[in-house]
């Protein structure tokens, strides 16, 4: 990597690290949150929903921005807003003014993915090693994210990790200012890019598959994400080890999920080498297996299980990116990225309701059921890839 690529992924990685520690803050307050404003699963599945809903939607247009006016922009944007927006969860009292501000740190979270990964795609030479190893900056704030708020949270009040995330999130747009400013790229002509970029009818029906597969996976992102901390907290029963429900769940979320970060470069090495629909069908596949186990096991089992699936699941995320930037061509990128986390995280983030309202009716275990039959799903899409990437050869 030359100076300008090292200061590329130093900004990415801090980023995406700070973006999932805005989208995880909420689900280890839960049994906190309940009390605090007199609430339940559902109407805390809501707020996730709504969160994700604009991490998703707002994903979209930012995707479009990305190609026109270059992505080091939208990243300093990102985290000066979400930085500021965290910092006013401070002074609130109420149950909907809370979801309201969610909902805000959700837009401004909106604008990351689709930058940072166009930056990525359009900057670094071996594509699937950066991928991964940004990735791998993402899953740690995802399982250091339980532990952290939980923490915290449990400590201090449940308001201290908004404003402490919201905080670095301003000291990181500080140091965005010093990458240099990305141009977009530039279009040499539609032709060339029709025949090449893969703008044909075979083209966008694959495209259109992965796009089906990514939005059941981004569902049980969400709904597995949202309940893991409490679920452990009350599945797990570590006799030596004295911890309110809160902070247990946390502390087992994040060693479990940590797997993830292990699997995010593993896989982002191998889908440089290797056939990306293959490698993404068997970490679909195993994920769905472990879900499953998790569903009906308890201590240690529960623990190895969910374990694996971390370490599969992450690993199918550096995966996905590639594909992207294979399936579009360059000037597309942002609007491909920006669709994805506009299905995955705005579609598919439907599953935290669903999960909560499936959680109050009927049980945490159901959740995870529900959440397996979301992966089949997605590898039904997966095995259709594979068959037409086989029919292309």
């Amino acid at each position: 990597m030359n100076k300008e690529q090292k200061k590329i992924m130093g900004l990415t990685i801090g980023s995406h690290g700070l973006v999932h520690l805005f989208e995880g803050v909420l689900p280890p307050l839960i049994p906190i949150l309940i009390k605090e404003f007199n609430t339940d699963y559902f109407h805390l599945g809501l707020i996730v929903t709504a969160f994700s809903y604009a991490f998703g939607l707002g994903s979209l247009p930012a995707g479009i921005l990305a190609d026109k006016v270059g992505s080091r922009r939208l990243i300093s944007i990102y985290l000066f807003s979400a930085g500021l927006t965290a910092i006013l969860v401070w002074p609130i009292h109420t149950f909907w003014s809370y979801g309201i501000i969610m909902g805000l740190i959700g837009l401004c979270c909106s604008i990351y993915h689709p930058s940072a990964n166009t930056l990525i795609s359009l900057s670094m030479t071996n594509k699937g090693l950066a991928f991964g190893i940004h990735g791998i900056a993402g899953s740690l704030g995802v399982a250091c994210v339980p532990l952290l708020s939980a923490w915290i949270g449990s400590v201090f009040g449940w308001r201290v990790p908004y404003v402490l995330y919201g905080l670095i999130g301003i000291l990181l747009g500080v140091y965005s200012l010093s990458v240099p400013k990305q141009h977009p790229p530039l279009v040499k002509g539609l032709k060339s890019h029709t025949r090449a970029g893969g703008l044909d009818r075979k083209a966008l029906l694959t495209i259109l598959i992965f796009f089906v597969s990514a939005t059941a996976l981004g569902m049980t992102y969400k709904g597995i994400m949202t309940f893991l901390p409490t679920y452990m907290g009350t599945r797990v029963n570590v006799s030596f080890i004295q911890l309110n429900t809160v902070t247990l769940g946390g502390t087992i979320a994040t060693l479990v999920l940590l797997s993830g970060a292990m699997g995010q470069y593993l896989f982002g090495r191998l889908v440089d080498s290797y056939s990306s629909e293959r490698l993404y069908f068997v970490a679909v596949i195993i994920s769905m297996i472990c879900v499953f186990v998790m569903a009906f096991s308890t201590n240690i089992i529960l623990i190895i299980s969910s374990v694996i699936y971390a370490f599969f699941y992450f690993s199918t995320q550096p995966i996905q990116n590639y594909m992207i930037s294979r399936y579009l061509p360059e000037h597309r990128h942002g609007l491909g990225y920006g669709l994805h986390f506009f299905l995955t995280f705005g579609i598919g983030s439907t599953a935290a309701a669903i999960s909560g309202y499936i959680a109050d009716k009927f049980s945490l275990e159901a959740v995870f059921i529900f959440m397996g039959l979301c992966f089949a799903m997605s590898a039904c899409m997966i095995a259709l890839l594979i068959f037409r990437a086989k029919g292309s050869r």
